[in-house]
């Protein structure tokens, strides 16, 4: 089964109203479908009418379709990280989202490295779950605050700014990484928070431009090669430096 939009064309999502995207419901639960459908009725977002139970062929997606696989991680409590495999491979250009009541620290780097892009809370409120599937469709990462901190070991490799020198002090596998300047570890920080580019240039005040060469010159500090790892380097390996 192919799936194109009424005129034939392929429609690149536009989280301002114009083309939309649709969502594939992975799950169990026919009511996981459901309740997505009266969540996103009045949004860019179309709902498929199947669920994929996992064990199921997905439909086939031809390239330029805005295709958003969201997995309710509760369905599959051992077996997430094998279809999340399964999915890149069946749609490599399609996003992939997460959805749990809360996750475990260990999966999380597991389900990223095999291709989710977002990793949501289905205790947040509609808005924000709304703007989160937005923002993954943009490209952005999704790594909410509430899963990243408990990553990082309740705290114990938190990073804190040194108002003497503005710089951090991190180390990464027992090696040194060229420091950061202030405005760079505020960056990171605010990477590390899961904030977007929008988010982190109207916090600091700067383009977002700016922010997007910082966060650049970030990644290439830290060896990091995109955002989520930033993310996850920060939460692991950024320490204070001894005064």
């Amino acid at each position: 089964m192919s799936l194109h939009s009424a005129n034939g064309s392929h429609p690149e999502f536009d989280s301002r109203g114009g083309s939309s995207a649709v969502v594939f419901p992975v799950c169990t639960n026919p009511l996981l479908r459901l309740g997505l459908e009266s969540i996103l009725s009045e949004t860019v977002f179309v709902v498929w009418h199947d669920i994929i139970d996992g064990f199921s062929s997905p439909p086939a997606i031809e390239n330029g379709l805005s295709a958003l696989f969201i997995i309710d991680a509760s369905s599959f409590p051992s077996g997430a990280i094998d279809l999340v495999r399964r999915l890149k491979n069946h749609a490599p250009a399609a996003r992939i989202v997460m959805l749990a009541d809360a996750f475990d620290p260990d999966i999380v780097p597991s389900a990223w490295d095999a291709g989710v892009h977002g990793f949501c809370l289905s205790t947040q409120k509609q808005d924000v779950l709304v703007k989160s599937l937005e923002l993954v469709m943009l490209g952005e990462i999704i790594l909410p605050a509430t899963i990243v901190l408990p990553i990082a070991g309740a705290g114990a490799h938190s990073a804190r700014h040194r108002p003497e020198e503005g710089l951090f002090d991190q180390k990464i596998n027992g090696h040194q990484s060229r420091k950061l300047s202030s405005r760079e570890a505020q960056i990171l920080t605010c990477l590390r928070d899961g904030a977007p580019n929008k988010v982190i240039a109207r916090k600091l005040n700067l383009s977002e431009a700016t922010v997007k060469v910082h966060v650049k010159a970030i990644l290439k500090k830290i060896g990091a090669s995109n955002r989520t790892q930033a993310a996850l380097w920060a939460t692991r390996y950024v320490s204070t430096a001894a005064t």
